[in-house]
């Protein structure tokens, strides 16, 4: 008897209850764009690292993953004096993989290929829409937010607010 109370127990996952009106967790709003504007894939000139996320290495060069926004190309052939080439606007980039010179990155919902051949040059070879789910919610826990309305556009990220009449939790 004991054994089954206590196995019973675990499955107790210590839900955190819903908010109630005082409630003074953070708040979230999503922010929307059009597909239209996500899609917009450019190779641009280089600019300063904001919020650095993966690096990956490649035949001297570093790509690194500028969470949200897209990829920085820098020369690192000679790692004492590193060069800015580009950078490559990926709205909604998290994650990248490169094989020979063909660059894999999520794009928001869709996920891309482009050919990295030429850093200065970056030239999209094929687009999967909706390979990836949209986003519902904010990456935090245990926080407020006002629930995604599709007809506003794509959830392209979540901006803390002080209005606390929201209709959604997590």
């Amino acid at each position: 008897m004991l054994g089954a109370w206590l196995l019973l127990d675990g499955c107790n996952h210590n839900q955190v209850d819903p908010p109630t009106a005082n409630d003074t967790r953070e708040v979230y709003r999503p922010i929307y764009s059009s597909y239209e504007a996500v899609r917009t894939i450019q190779t641009q000139a280089p600019r300063a690292i904001r919020q650095a996320g993966k690096i990956y290495i490649k035949d001297g060069f570093l790509f690194v993953n500028e969470i949200g926004a897209g990829i920085h190309i820098v020369d690192n052939r000679k790692p004492d004096k590193p060069v800015k080439l580009s950078f490559i606007s990926i709205p909604g980039a998290r994650e990248l993989a490169i094989k020979d010179s063909i660059l894999y990155a999520d794009n928001a919902v869709d996920l891309v290929a482009l050919n990295v051949a030429n850093p200065q040059n970056v030239r999209l070879m094929k687009r999967i829409e909706n390979a990836y789910p949209k986003s519902s919610y904010p990456p935090q826990r245990n926080v407020r937010f006002e629930c995604p309305d599709s007809g506003k556009g794509l959830v392209v990220g979540w901006i803390k607010s002080e209005d606390k009449d929201v209709n959604c939790w997590r």
